[in-house]
């Protein structure tokens, strides 16, 4: 008698599901890893194009003011219209010290939140908060976070 059954064995079933199993979890972290960067990139820009108005201020006051001569507070004294929230991130100006200013860029999402932080200032972006008269950027994950150290490889 011929046996004419088509088809797979449970064995070889359980293999093919192990190995997309094996093969999901190694993807998925590098998946997250990577949307996350691309979101970042939104917080960058907006940072950025804050950094460039701000400093187009200061060159033309000689210090950083709102458009009515007082110190900067908030961004009412820039050349564009500056979003305070977007889908992922919320924006604050966190006020001057001297000649040195920070915005930040605060991530929204309640497991994987993170702070970009601008330093603005009279000279060129590093990573660490400036010395005196220097300008920086970074990033600090909030407890148990672990996003930052992708994101600071961008801001080098």
């Amino acid at each position: 008698m011929k046996n004419n059954n088509k088809g797979f064995t449970l064995i070889e079933l359980l293999v093919v599901v192990l190995i997309i199993g094996i093969l999901a979890a190694i993807a998925l972290p590098q998946y997250t890893k990577t949307v996350e960067k691309s979101r970042s990139a939104e917080a960058l820009l907006n940072l950025k194009a804050i950094s460039d108005a701000a400093n187009r201020n200061y060159l033309l006051s000689g210090a950083y003011v709102n458009g009515d001569g007082t110190a900067m507070n908030d961004f009412s004294g820039l050349d564009i219209d500056v979003p305070t929230t977007s889908n992922n991130f919320t924006f604050a100006f966190a006020g001057c010290a001297g000649d040195v200013c920070t915005i930040t860029a605060t991530r929204k999402a309640a497991g994987n939140a993170y702070v970009i932080t601008y330093y603005l200032s009279k000279g060129g972006f590093d990573t660490t908060k400036p010395a005196a008269g220097g300008s920086g950027r970074g990033c600090a994950d909030a407890a148990g976070g672990n996003t930052c150290p992708a994101i600071n490889a961008m801001l080098k």
